[in-house]
């Protein structure tokens, strides 16, 4: 298995350049990009077929993803591959819904509107 080399993310050199300030690229210190699963964030994506005149029954599935177009992406492969009906899909309807992420503290509704309760 080969190493993956960590790069920076600010100018993106690898990790062994050590100081990236001595390069012209602009870079003061070396920080280094978090890993692909750090970056990914879990989605809701609710999926439902249309097929011979009628819609199927939505399923909704729980994927990691890092944007709503890998989520939806991954969603629809993992629910074609799991539905018993093997007939041809004439429309698709998607509701992707990010689920928050721990640790992240956000203001309550009414505290951001300015209403005091």
């Amino acid at each position: 298995m080969i190493t993956k080399l960590p790069y920076c993310k600010n100018c993106g050199h690898p990790s062994h350049r050590g100081d990236c300030g001595v390069d012209d690229c602009g870079c003061v210190r070396y920080e280094a990009r978090p890993d692909r699963e750090d970056r990914q964030r879990t989605w809701i994506v609710s999926v439902e077929f249309f097929e011979k005149n009628r819609w199927m029954p939505a399923v909704e599935v729980r994927v990691k993803a890092q944007g709503v177009g890998g989520a939806v992406m991954k969603a629809v492969r993992q629910v074609k591959h799991e539905r018993a009906s093997k007939r041809r899909v004439l429309q698709t309807r998607i509701v992707a819904v990010p689920v928050p992420r721990a640790g992240i503290a956000r203001p309550n509704a009414k505290q951001s509107a300015g209403v005091v309760a």
